[in-house]
């Protein structure tokens, strides 16, 4: 199909990568370094996707150090030369960290193309010939032999005609004890529980009927779900925003949703009404930031004195916090304008919980007036009203390619011949959905807590379409594996050290001239420094 037009803007490269995600840029700077002429895209206005947009940890207390590599450490140790420190820095706020990653774009001579919205891909006999992108400016045509997708969503893979698979299989899809509708418990569930109550699912009671009639908002009936343990639904985990805060005296209030309604967290306030000594820390999440006190631990990792911004994150043995619940479902295969509205919504449930809390009569008087202490940095997000630019996509598209990644791969079968990554993540899943068993009881249900001790290998094969689909695209994002399997994979320094392995591997395809299934690993590997018998052994 010919998407030409007299008046498109025309983009060349040795290779695009589709997605400015942390990913993306490590598979974009790592072949920019070896001489590629690589053209950087993204549908986003700035770089660095979460962790510029409030996840300011890189989960090194849930990793192993062998899982840090590469231009994970290259970015890391930048930021630490940023807070005046010879070491890695595995916390950071926002702005230095989009600092940090335009650094490194620029000096590793990457072409960036922000803002730009993949419209369609052209594929001729299972090889991508081209590509068109509209921008503010009008539309551009892109042109590569080599494609990267380093995007969260897999819209390149997807409109490339690859296969790909939504949301939770069943148990015997492939034979997962994590996997399907489930719940937590027991404590004995959850290996690094230490005996805190709040990791089981609780059965909550309250009463859950609107005076109008009807279910209160966010909880769906269990007449309305596949009810049965193990069974598949094609969901995904939670997504919301990271929200920057601080206590700091300049901080600037929450902004106020346009369509804000306190009977969006009438949930919450009967509960606040049942139990009025809550605490604001089992609603929200807490993650600290740097301070400027910092010091190399014995384990590799810095030590971070806690300052005064924070980041929040969902709870997840909060009756209801930042997570929004079924708010995500239309996400992942939605058009533009589908995923607009549901950001919209995530902003709006998100925003709008922030300022309940602090000025609800809903809410008792002493959580009111500690969520009133609270609120936005100033020098965060300058150009977006202080609010993080994205919300945290945790799991949309995942593709269906050469070798597809499974519970047995993490826990059982840990080593591969082919490895081109060593990761170490805890498998975390976030609930999916509140399900109300009647009209005073319900659930928060999905989650996965599986700790993990040993590293595992990731495949070259699990970044690879099967060949008779596309032979010149490589998917180090969406990666190919089963939902388990990608609630491990799925955080920002594991698809760093995978985007690295894409990027290594297009070096590989442009100078062989070849498939990229047909790249030699054995020499991907030693460009690696992977020793797919020895975690411990590389750079």
């Amino acid at each position: 199909m010919n998407h030409a037009h007299s008046n498109d803007q025309q983009k060349s490269a040795d290779l695009v990568v589709y997605g400015a995600t942390p990913g993306g840029i490590a598979a974009a700077c790592t072949a920019a370094d070896r001489g590629m002429r690589v053209l950087l895209v993204s549908p986003d206005r700035h770089v660095g996707g979460h962790l510029t947009s409030g996840i300011c940890t890189t989960e090194c207390e849930h990793m192993l150090l062998v899982s840090f590599r590469g231009w994970m450490m290259k970015v890391l140790r930048l930021l630490g030369t940023m807070y005046g420190l010879d070491a890695p820095l595995h916390r950071f706020e926002p702005h230095r960290a989009l600092e940090a990653f335009r650094t490194v774009i620029d000096e590793a001579g990457v072409t960036l193309l922000l803002g730009a919205h993949l419209e369609s891909v052209t594929v001729e006999s299972g090889v991508i010939l081209g590509a068109l992108a509209t921008t503010g400016e009008g539309t551009v045509q892109l042109h590569a032999p080599l494609w990267i997708d380093a995007s969260y969503e897999g819209d390149l893979m997807a409109m490339a005609g690859v296969s790909y698979a939504v949301g939770r299989e069943s148990v015997a899809t492939y034979n997962e004890s994590l996997a399907g509708f489930r719940f937590i418990d027991t404590l004995a569930e959850v290996a690094n529980s230490k005996g805190h109550a709040e990791r089981i699912d609780h059965d909550w009671e309250i009463d859950l009927r609107r005076r109008t009639g009807g279910l209160i908002d966010g909880v769906i009936p269990a007449g309305e779900v596949s009810a049965i343990r193990g069974a598949g639904d094609g969901k995904v985990m939670n997504y919301h925003f990271r929200v920057t805060v601080t206590s700091a005296a300049d901080r600037v209030p929450f902004p106020v949703p346009e369509d804000y309604s306190e009977e969006r967290y009438e949930l919450l306030a009967r509960f606040l009404h049942a139990h009025p000594d809550t605490p604001l820390t089992m609603i929200l999440a807490f993650l600290n930031h740097p301070s400027g006190q910092y010091r190399p631990g014995p384990d590799g990792f810095t030590a971070v004195t806690p300052g005064i911004k924070w980041e929040l994150n969902n709870l997840q043995g909060s009756i209801l916090s930042l997570g929004y619940l079924g708010g995500q479902f239309a996400y992942p295969d939605g058009d533009r304008e589908t995923r607009a509205a549901v950001i919209a919504d995530h902003f709006s449930h998100n925003a709008g919980l922030l300022h309940f809390l602090g000025t609800s009569a809903s809410v008792p008087r002493a959580l009111r007036e500690e969520m009133q202490r609270w609120g936005l940095p100033p020098d965060e997000y300058t150009d977006n009203g202080h609010w993080p630019y994205q919300p945290y996509i945790r799991e949309a598209r995942r593709m269906m390619g050469q070798y597809v990644m499974t519970q047995r791969d993490i826990l059982e079968e840990r080593f591969k011949t082919g490895t081109i990554y060593w990761n170490s993540h805890w498998i975390d899943c976030h609930h999916v959905q509140r399900i109300a068993r009647d009209d005073h009881h319900f659930r928060n249900e999905g989650r996965i807590w599986k700790e993990l001790t040993e590293p595992y290998a990731v495949p070259y094969r699990a970044l690879v379409p099967r060949a008779e689909q596309c032979r010149n695209l490589i998917v180090p994002g969406c990666v190919s594996s089963s939902h388990v399997a990608f609630c491990s994979i799925r955080l920002e320094s594991s698809w760093m050290g995978l985007g690295e392995a894409a990027g290594e591997a297009a070096v590989l395809a442009h100078e062989r001239a070849c498939p990229v299934q047909d790249v030699p690993v054995n020499e991907l590997q030693r460009r690696l420094a992977i020793d797919p018998g020895n975690p411990s052994v590389g750079k």
